[in-house]
């Protein structure tokens, strides 16, 4: 079909914090790119719940915490696209990586 392109596969990235204020910033920032940012927070009382309040592009739940399968499930439900990146507040995607995401999630490949 000439002239159909594939839309552009879209991504949730979604993080777990406890008490991360000290690198929350920079691993929002690497995934900037994502639709949909969705953070999981067990009720940290270090500020790092009022930062994630305040982030235009966040979507910030509490959540208690059971252990990191229960957490990461819950924020997996939570989660509007097929495409799905996991990182911890401690990690950063780098712009080798962002490509990479990128390209593999816009392409027409079933891989």
């Amino acid at each position: 079909m000439a002239g159909l392109s594939t839309p552009k596969q879209k991504l949730s990235a979604l993080i777990i914090t406890y008490n991360e204020i000290g690198y929350i910033e920079k691993c929002l920032d690497s995934v900037s790119f994502a639709d949909e940012i969705i953070v999981v927070d067990s009720y940290s009382t270090d500020g790092t719940y009022e930062y994630l309040l305040n982030h235009p592009k966040v979507n910030v739940i509490q959540n208690p915490f059971e252990n990191f399968t229960a957490q990461k499930s819950f924020a997996l439900k939570q989660a509007k696209n097929d495409w799905v990146l996991f990182l911890d507040a401690d990690e950063i995607v780098s712009d080798v990586l962002q490509n990479e995401i990128t390209e593999t999630i816009s392409s027409d490949t079933d891989i």
